[in-house]
């Protein structure tokens, strides 16, 4: 992280406080700050032009700039995305928005998109930045109770609740001539079967008991579950993506250009393909990832940030696949410090109910 500013042994340590606080000065007022003042904010024996020097080199590779001739430095993006990758000190979240976000996150009796919904409008909320989340419509989660209600002949709705609370709800087509007696017969066959399990997991043990035996229940049960999962597979392409609260963003934009370059990085945003570009860039680990401005092809020219974490999925003991992400668009000027504790404990708590 800091291994740029290191490669000069003679300004690693004194580049990095000074690059520290200019861009502290900017989060705050967003304004240059001179030598004279850094000089002052670290309470050191540098003088005024000692620190210019190091600060003249620090533009020259390319982590500070001067927007006018007599005026003190501001970060670009490159050296803003310096400090928050190495240099930031985060905070931490208090008690009460902890459980604000907990209690939008839970999910028993939702259905996945309110609970996105949900706890993307409390991070919103919370970081007063426009939310984004993403998130597969089928995530294979393992079940507790599934009902199948008749509407008509050949339709049944299925109702399923994973063993956290979160509600699905499909209508699936089943064969003329079920009786209300037989679906409910077969429904509490399942259930006496499917705790703890997936979809996947109960059409398998139901098609390995109808080979030792075949009885009605069980035949019907293995068609419902089949026909379930067939829905399932060509709902695929239903991915959820949310973006809530634009107007936080638009209201911190003021020329009509820079509105016109938001509107197409939101509309990019909002491209499936160009959103899983970048969740490949989230897919190792679990941290925070944070995009800024010219650092981030989609984001050159905007002077828009975005904090994002992945949503993860276990498969297996180890394995981890990323499933979708949630997190924050806004201006450059950020409280990195605050809203990056935010978007991850979000996550974390997303990821706890997913799994």
């Amino acid at each position: 992280m800091t291994d740029e500013l290191k490669k000069d042994s003679g300004i690693g340590e004194r580049a990095r406080s000074i690059l520290a606080k200019v861009v502290e000065s900017y989060l705050n007022q967003g304004h240059p700050i001179s030598s004279k003042l850094i000089s002052e904010k670290l309470n050191s024996l540098l003088s005024p032009s000692s620190i210019r020097s190091v600060m003249a080199k620090l533009e020259e590779q390319g982590y500070l700039y001067s927007p006018h001739t007599s005026s003190g430095r501001m970060p670009t993006d490159r050296g803003l995305k310096l400090f928050v990758d190495g240099l930031l000190e985060l905070g931490d979240l208090t008690k009460e928005e902890r459980k604000n976000i907990e209690a939008r996150c839970a999910v028993a009796g939702k259905t996945l998109m309110e609970v996105l919904d949900h706890s993307s409008k409390q991070l919103a909320g919370l970081s007063n930045c426009t939310s984004l989340v993403y998130a597969p419509e089928n995530i294979d989660r393992p079940l507790k109770h599934i009902e199948f209600v008749s509407l008509n002949n050949e339709n049944a709705l299925v109702i399923t609740i994973d063993i956290n609370g979160l509600v699905e709800n499909k209508l699936i087509k089943v064969a003329k001539g079920i009786t209300n007696s037989s679906l409910i017969e077969a429904t509490n066959y399942i259930n006496s079967r499917v705790y703890g399990k997936t979809l996947q997991d109960l059409k398998n043990d139901l098609s390995r008991e109808l080979m030792r035996q075949k009885t009605e229940v069980e035949k019907l049960s293995e068609q419902l579950v089949s026909e379930g999962i067939a829905i399932r597979s060509k709902d695929k392409g239903d991915d959820h993506f949310l973006i809530n609260r634009r107007d936080f963003i638009y209201g911190k934009v003021d020329q009509k250009e820079d509105l016109s370059k938001l509107d197409i990085l939101l509309n990019e945003l909002q491209n499936k393909e160009n959103f899983i570009n970048i969740l490949r860039n989230t897919s190792e680990g679990a941290g925070v990832h944070v995009f800024i401005g010219s650092n981030t092809e989609m984001f050159n020219l905007t002077g828009c940030s975005m904090i994002i974490a992945p949503l993860k999925q276990k498969s297996g003991q180890k394995n981890t696949s990323t499933l979708g992400a949630i997190g924050i668009i806004g201006p450059s000027r950020l409280n990195y410090s605050r809203i990056i504790p935010m978007v991850d404990f979000t996550a974390k708590v997303l990821n706890k109910f997913l799994n």
